[in-house]
């Protein structure tokens, strides 16, 4: 009569998990002044609230794991999220056998170990998911937050190139600002 052996495997995963999500939008700058112009204006903007100039001519800011590139020139918005993790999962399977050694419990520790590391992978995928989840949620709430603060930035650029215009047609006799309400009323003598 044959016995049966209980056979029982463990195996354990470790991954460092790395997500990123981005996401494009663009300003929209009225062409008051010619684009070279235009495009300091915006930098000297953008400076004064915290981005910094790269070799490439952007503006870059980074808050933790979100960095926002703006490129004065073209107008380009560039927010980049990003999420890193190590995730470790471990789990153990069992089986029976009716040899406690030999070619069988090879076999068995073997399909069991497969089984367990495919298992493994399955909950390492849903908890990689869940990293590139947090890392979209990061994007979008860096998006819009920054909607905000561009649209100030576009209004005092636009402001600031309708003071230099009026300066280039003549002589400046009156210049009004509601901040409020955004209008901006100037007087110009020609």
């Amino acid at each position: 009569m044959s016995r049966a052996y209980r056979i029982k495997v463990k195996e354990s995963l470790k991954r460092d998990v790395r997500a990123e999500d981005c996401i494009q939008t663009q300003i929209e700058l009225l062409e008051i002044l010619p684009p070279e112009q235009m495009g300091e204006l915006l930098a000297r903007e953008l400076e004064a609230r915290g981005f910094e100039s790269q070799d490439d001519g952007t503006m870059v800011r980074k808050d933790g794991d979100v960095t926002v590139t703006v490129d004065p020139c073209s107008g380009e918005v560039t927010i980049k999220a990003e999420s890193e993790k190590t995730i470790e999962v471990e789990g153990s399977r069992e089986g029976y056998g009716y040899d406690d050694i030999g070619p069988s419990n090879r076999k068995i520790k073997e399909k069991l170990s497969k089984e367990l590391i495919s298992d493994l992978e399955r909950k390492v995928e849903q908890q990689a998911a869940k990293v590139q989840s947090a890392a979209t949620d990061k994007l979008e709430k860096e998006l819009a937050d920054l909607q905000p603060e561009l649209t100030e930035v576009v209004n005092r650029v636009t402001s600031e190139a309708l003071k230099q215009k009026a300066a280039q047609m003549g002589t400046i006799k009156e210049i009004s600002e509601d901040p409020e309400s955004g209008s901006l009323t100037i007087k110009v003598e020609v």
